[in-house]
């Protein structure tokens, strides 16, 4: 295994960890290595790339929809080279001024606000969630007014400046969350038993996110677990290629950090699993 230091993506998004990747690659194999990386909004979009021949490998997040897509049938025949660990939550705050305290409460005032979040599209996971969050809180989205942006960056931009009442994001490790709430500072709502349960049933559980973790946020709050990349390739994936991104994806990690790259949401590539035995002693290997 190559020395160096770690793939590391809590401020990364899809895009950063699709390139530092294959900047990797090319660092360290001698030979030419032809192969293409998905290049996506790191959603279904880039898994649709896998199935139809038009990328080798793709990153996608978070691995939590992954799990539940695959429960579903949906990623039958694609493989995980690994993980890439990051913070994620999905979060749902509102302007401070507003008399909300769960989700649930948007139903009273749904004609006088806008949400910001992305688009339930067929491509993003976060919009997925997002809008399945919703129905299990009781809301008739039909009845909710949106505004459907992709990037957090953008949806915050949307609330700072008045455009939107309601945020619903992944928003961990977000420089612009902290502009954002500065501007107009905002109440976290509570997702609520009925939807952290619905999710959990399904295998997407939710996860603590302390205080100091985001800003204004004042007490711990439960949340929808939205971390971690998940890198994917189909079962035909040259060997060679999938060990060594395998490889690259455990360079520099401490033995439980490793084991967390190994634990996927969908099934290990073989010659990946082979990689991670051989090089990690005691990891648990295959899907979370």
């Amino acid at each position: 295994m190559t020395g160096g230091s770690s793939l590391l993506a809590d401020q990364a998004d899809v895009r950063a960890v699709q390139g530092s990747i294959e900047q990797a690659i090319r660092q360290l194999t001698p030979r030419e290595v032809r192969f293409t990386c998905a290049s996506g909004r790191g959603g279904l979009d880039e898994t649709a790339a896998l199935f139809n021949k038009k990328a080798d490998i793709a990153v996608v997040a978070p691995v939590a929809a992954l799990r539940l897509l695959h429960q579903f049938g949906d990623l039958q025949g694609l493989f995980a080279l690994g993980v890439v660990p990051r913070r994620g939550c999905l979060v749902a705050a509102a302007d401070a001024a507003l008399p909300l305290d769960t989700v649930a409460d948007l139903a009273d005032r749904a004609d006088r606000m806008t949400i910001a979040t992305p688009a339930d599209d067929g491509v993003s996971l976060v919009g997925f969630a997002v809008h399945r969050a919703l129905r299990l809180a009781g809301l008739g989205v039909g009845g909710l007014r949106f505004v459907y942006d992709a990037e957090p960056a953008d949806c915050l931009g949307r609330y700072a400046t008045g455009e939107a009442d309601v945020v619903i994001h992944d928003m961990m490790s977000m420089p612009e969350w902290e502009r954002a709430v500065a501007a107009r500072p905002v109440r976290y709502l509570r997702w609520g038993d009925r939807v952290l349960h619905g999710f959990a049933l399904q295998g997407w559980l939710p996860r603590v996110v302390r205080a100091e973790q985001i800003p204004l946020l004042g007490t711990d709050v439960t949340a929808l677990d939205c971390s971690d990349f998940a890198v994917l390739c189909r079962g035909d994936l040259d060997d060679a290629l999938a060990r060594l991104i395998a490889e690259i994806l455990i360079r520099g990690r401490r033995p439980a950090e490793t084991a967390e790259v190994a634990r996927t949401p969908l099934p290990l590539h073989p010659a990946a699993a082979r990689a991670y035995a051989e090089l990690v002693a005691d990891v648990p290997l295959g899907s979370r």
